[in-house]
Formats: C-alpha cells, sequence, structure tokens
C-alpha cells in the first residue's frame, strides 16, 4: 500500500494521503438534540476524542473502525488536539519521513500532556507494530500502543467493555456513508526486499466470502454506494478453491460500484482483469505495482515476476478494457539501480503508457533487506531518474486524458462542491478524476461533456453538467 509521501500524478482521491477529516468542536453540555451526532445517551458530549490518520487506505478503513468504538464509548470528534480528551495517532511505516513526520505530532502531545490539555493518547498502526514503538513510547510517554492486530485493545482505552481479539477485525465499517472501504485480507506473504509491511501487518489471513459479503450488503442497505475492497495483496485473497474474481464477481452483484487496490502481479488473473471489462458496476481501472523495468531489479527486490509478464498482463487489460485507467508503483534509487536498469523502467513506462503513476525515491526501511545492501545511487542521480520517469509518466497520461476532450461521461460525485474553488471532484467509470461545476451532492451522478484535460484531471464543460441528484445505476440481477 502507498503511503502519505507518495508523489501523486493523476486520479486518485486525497482521503487516503490526508488526515482523516474531522468535525469541528462540538457545545459540550447541550441538551440532547437528535439531528447532532455528537450527543450520545440523553446527555451533552462532555467527553471529546481526535483521530489523526496517516497512511494508505488500510489504515484510513482501521480508524474509521476505531471511530465506532470511540463514538460508541461516548466521545465526540474534534479536530484540535488541545480540545481533546484522548488523542489516537493511527500511523504508517512504509518510508523514513513518514516516522518523522509521527515523531513531530508525538512531542507536541507529550507537551500537551504536560501542562494538562491532553489527558491521554495512543499509538496504533503500522509503527506501533514495529519494534522502534518501544524507544517512542519511552521517550514520549505514550499512554497506549497498538499494533495492526490488536485494535480491540482501544475498546478498554476508551471505557467500553473488552473485546475478543480477531485477526481481521469484525466491528463493522461506518454505515451510511456513500462510500466505504472493505477489508477483505489483512497481511502479505511476500519478502519485498524495501518492504516493510510484512513484518508490522504480519501474514496474509483472509476473511470469509460469505462474512464480507454480509458486510458489503449491509453497507449498501444502509446507503453505500461505492465500495472499494482492499487488501496489502488483495488479488492474493483466497478460500476454500475460490479466488479472488469470484470474490469480486460476487461483490459485484451486491453493489452498485465496486473497485479494488492494492494488487501483486503475480497474482492477478486474465479472468480479474477481463471481468472488469465484463462487469457494468466496476469501475474500469486497475492499480498495477511494477516497481521497476528491469528484470535484473525485479529479482534483488523479489518481486516474483518478470517485465514482460507484467507487460502481457497489460495487454490482457487494455484489450478487455479500452476505456479503463492503469496506475502504478515505481521505486527510483533502489539499491543496486544501473542506468541501464533506469533505461528498462523508462522503457516499461513507455510501453505501458500509465494514466498515473506514484513515483518514489527508495527510503531504507530498518529491518528490510533493501537497507542492507549496498550500491544506492547518489542523491542527484536518483532525483534526475525521478525527474525522468516523472515526465514520461505526465507525458502519457496527458495524451491520454486528451483523448477524452468532446466525450459525454457520466460522473460519480465523490466530493461536494467546494466553495472556493466552485468545482466538485468526480469520477468516470473509466477512473478518471473530473472536476465537474455541479451542486449534486457525493454519492449521485452527473451527465457532462468533457472540455479539457490535464496529465491529472479533467475538466467538464461548466454549462454541460447535468444534475443527477439520482441514483446510481441499478445492480445487475
Amino acid at each position: 500500500m502507498s503511503s502519505t509521501d507518495h508523489v501523486q500524478y493523476a486520479n486518485q482521491t486525497a482521503k487516503s494521503i490526508t488526515p482523516i477529516p474531522l468535525s469541528s468542536k462540538p457545545s459540550f453540555g447541550a441538551p440532547e438534540d437528535p439531528e447532532n451526532s455528537w450527543t450520545r445517551s440523553g446527555q451533552g458530549a462532555s467527553k471529546t476524542a481526535c483521530i489523526r490518520t496517516f497512511g494508505c487506505q488500510m489504515n484510513v478503513h482501521d480508524s474509521d473502525r476505531m471511530r465506532r468504538m470511540i463514538l460508541d464509548a461516548g466521545y465526540a470528534e474534534v479536530n484540535r488536539y488541545e480540545d481533546a480528551d484522548i488523542v489516537v495517532l493511527n500511523t504508517c511505516y512504509v518510508r523514513e519521513n513518514a516516522v518523522d513526520r509521527v515523531r513531530g505530532h508525538l512531542g507536541e502531545l507529550s507537551r500537551l500532556k504536560r501542562e494538562g490539555r491532553v489527558k491521554k493518547f495512543a499509538l496504533t498502526g503500522c509503527i506501533g507494530a514495529s519494534g522502534e514503538s518501544r524507544d517512542l513510547q519511552r521517550q514520549f510517554g505514550i499512554d497506549l500502543v497498538l499494533g495492526t492486530h490488536n485494535t480491540y485493545e482501544l475498546a478498554e482505552f476508551v471505557g467500553l467493555p473488552g473485546m475478543e481479539e480477531t485477526h481481521t477485525p469484525e466491528l463493522p465499517g461506518t454505515e451510511g456513508e456513500h462510500s466505504a472501504f472493505v477489508t477483505i485480507m489483512t497481511g502479505c506473504n511476500y519478502k519485498c526486499s524495501y518492504c516493510v509491511v510484512p513484518s508490522v501487518r504480519g501474514r496474509m489471513s483472509c476473511r470469509p466470502m460469505e462474512n464480507i459479503v454480509d458486510e458489503v450488503h449491509g453497507l449498501v442497505s444502509t446507503g453505500t454506494r461505492y465500495v472499494t475492497l482492499l487488501g496489502q495483496t488483495v488479488d492474493a485473497w483466497r478460500e476454500s478453491g475460490k479466488r479472488f474474481c469470484d470474490l469480486l464477481e460476487r461483490i459485484a452483484e451486491e453493489a452498485p460500484r465496486v473497485w479494488f487496490t492494492t494488487s501483486h502481479p503475480s497474482n492477478m488473473e486474465d479472468r480479474t482483469l477481463r471481468l472488469i471489462g465484463e462487469k457494468k458496476t466496476l469501475v474500469k481501472k486497475l492499480h498495477l505495482p511494477v516497481q521497476s523495468g528491469s528484470d535484473r531489479m525485479l529479482k534483488i527486490m523479489h518481486r516474483g515476476y518478470k517485465s514482460e509478464r507484467y507487460r502481457r498482463k497489460i495487454e490482457v487489460f487494455r484489450k478487455a478494457v479500452p476505456d479503463g485507467t492503469l496506475s502504478t508503483d515505481i521505486i527510483v534509487g533502489h539499491p543496486g539501480e544501473t542506468e541501464h536498469d533506469h533505461e528498462e523502467t523508462l522503457r516499461l513506462v513507455e510501453d505501458c503508457r500509465f494514466d498515473s503513476a506514484y513515483i518514489f525515491k527508495f527510503s531504507p526501511r530498518r529491518g528490510t533487506e533493501a537497507a542492507e545492501l549496498p550500491g544506492t545511487p547518489p542523491e542527484r542521480v536518483v532525483q534526475r531518474r525521478f525527474v525522468e520517469v516523472l515526465r514520461a509518466v505526465e507525458q502519457n497520461a496527458f495524451e491520454n486524458n486528451q483523448k477524452k476532450i468532446g466525450s459525454t461521461e457520466e460522473i460519480y460525485i465523490r466530493y461536494g462542491r467546494n466553495p472556493e474553488e466552485g468545482n466538485a471532484i468526480g469520477e468516470t467509470w473509466s477512473g478518471h478524476a473530473v472536476h465537474v461545476q455541479t451542486n449534486a451532492p457525493p454519492g449521485t451522478y452527473v451527465t457532462a461533456r468533457i472540455g479539457s484535460a490535464g496529465p491529472h484531471v479533467l475538466y467538464a464543460d461548466p454549462a454541460e453538467a447535468n444534475s443527477g441528484d439520482r441514483a446510481p445505476r441499478e445492480r445487475p440481477r
């Protein structure tokens, strides 16, 4: 999964890479108001909590589940640390600067606690599961440290009865929202040289199909219109002979709009790629991290495939989904990367013509094989290679997006109109991000003609947007 420190180039939403937006501070002690979600059990909200999330969609989803515990315990959610009785930092450990950022927040919380402005605070997520967490707890006086598999212990921290341990917590996600994440598996069985995920998320564990389907059915029945299936290697999901494609087909029958992330090329089956093109409820976009176009580097990284195999997967996708969008992850400057390896990556970028990419400069993580490998290229070389890959991706993305000008698109509104900018942010069925002038609320559709395009986003003609305050297309029977 990608971290907060991505370089982001195209049609990905901001939710996965920014702290979860919270409410403003409520008026405490007010009479119960059934319209005010911050009052609980016939009394005004008197306890406050702040959740701050760093990292990938999995972290966002984990925070949603922790939020349910906190709200059920009678806390109101606030924006600022100094307004909170308790604070939960749900963290990412993928890159070193992500840890540095969290250290800054921990320092601030430690000061606020000494001043009596915060009662206690917790560190959760991937940093909490790392060996570094013990040092951080001693240094900053953290009250509770949780990893990725013992989130249930937060219940006692916030005053709820104890919960039983589960590897994939059954605490339901947030209901009534127009979009929702659904975790179908956790952990990873791969041992990529640069990746810390297996050590903080553990080995792969898959939820049963019927359990997942029941959760999706419940979400849809309460108003969810867009379901995103999540997993560290989501397409590695297995159960009693059933594979990811079987699950995806079931979910596509349950929800009116479906996507999934993040996939691994070694698990991606041709029938899954074809299903994306066949099922009307599946968004026609694929995120398939490649990391490098060099077979030599892919072997050093322990990725388990060669570049030609990856290219063949993309050929199948492009044939099955001609109008679909393709994104990837690329690492620049991994130890041992030569100029020839870099040229191979640029060649693959040209061959695959990605619509967007997350491009990372290699960041050594303690406990990974790559952190001990020699031959890391100089920073100036890494920066040049980074820019060259960036330019190649953006040029292809711009050319791809230009082809959409003049087309009329059905656009799902992800985020409502921004009063300052005047645009809502939506997504086409082909997975393109669109800025469109409309007052249609999130979770509805509008139809608009694409008037212009950049490398990252499409722009609808202002006069062309037909407000579609209507439900999405019905799911197939």
